[in-house]
């Protein structure tokens, strides 16, 4: 029996404006080509959004595990392929491989949750079972999913030492067919509050910049636990879980202002980078001394 193979599911190319201050594609990014691939390969299997809603389904993502391993740059070009690993009777996982096709090097690696609000059709069930492939060791967490991140709610954040990092609202064009706030865009209010949270780590991001240095996120793990819609008011709450002589672990709650409700919360982690040789960087006895100062307390 022949083994099975990756499922095309996602072609692109690298835009100038989807590049960061590291002059390259930031990270939110990874999880639109990743989402997007979700979709044509839930297509591929036989139950795509059209046959979902003929017969009635609620299919929405659970959570995004991506590990960032190679830089895509200005105009490089993307492809996704793509199978599932396991397929439960109302969840599957998929694994999305991101490669740039110049060289056939993988990029970056997603495992998405997808779950569904009743059992998987026959049909799609059996299709999926038959094209199972092995999560692969570059796929698997490596410094993520240690922590037992709590149902906090907004109110709580601030005690547990979290800090506001983010405040804004969902935008229309930011939402998806069904008027829900789009993964990619959450992944995105994660990298707009790196600034402020580095900055409250004690690091000028002015001065890092003076001197081509700059900060990189090389693993994430997301877990989506409430919809938003198109006018829901947000806000990021942020901190310091935990941290080696290279690694920052930093946690992300996002928030809906209004009711202080929790939608989404994350792992994510980061490390500073030389811009110049394009290498991580080792934080100095003074930065782990104040970094111990603000790590984070969390207690589910």
């Amino acid at each position: 029996m022949s083994r099975p193979t990756l499922i095309p599911t996602f072609t692109t190319a690298v835009n100038t404006w989807q590049c960061d201050e590291n002059d390259h594609l930031n990270v939110q990014f990874y999880t639109e080509f990743g989402h997007e691939a979700s979709a044509h390969l839930l297509s591929e299997l036989g139950l795509g959004p059209r046959a979902q809603r003929a017969v009635g389904l609620d299919v929405r993502a659970a959570s995004d595990h991506i590990r960032y391993l190679r830089e895509f740059r200005e105009v490089d070009p993307v492809e996704v392929l793509s199978a599932p690993v396991e397929v439960g009777e109302r969840h599957l996982l998929a694994y999305h491989e991101i490669r740039n096709p110049s060289d056939g090097a993988v990029a970056a690696t997603m495992r998405r949750r997808i779950g569904c609000d009743r059992p998987w059709p026959d049909a799609f069930r059996a299709c999926a079972e038959a094209v199972i492939v092995a999560l692969p060791d570059n796929a698997k967490p490596r410094s993520v999913g240690k922590l037992d991140l709590p149902d906090l709610a907004l109110g709580d954040a601030a005690r547990c030492g979290l800090i506001e990092v983010g405040r804004s609202i969902v935008a229309p064009a930011e939402c998806d067919e069904r008027g829900e706030f789009l993964p990619h865009h959450q992944f995105g209010r994660y990298s707009d509050a790196a600034p402020l949270l580095w900055n409250h780590l004690g690091f000028n991001r002015a001065a890092m910049q003076d001197r081509q240095e700059g900060s990189v996120v090389v693993e994430m793990l997301n877990h989506y636990r409430r919809p938003l819609r198109a006018g829901d008011l947000l806000v990021v709450m942020s901190g310091l879980a935990a941290f080696t002589d290279r690694v920052l672990t930093f946690t992300h709650f996002l928030f809906e202002a209004e009711t202080g409700m929790l939608a989404a919360c994350a792992e994510a982690i980061g490390m500073k980078l030389d811009q110049k040789i394009r290498k991580t960087m080792t934080f100095t006895q003074e930065d782990q001394e104040r970094l111990g100062k603000r790590q984070l307390r969390l207690a589910a």
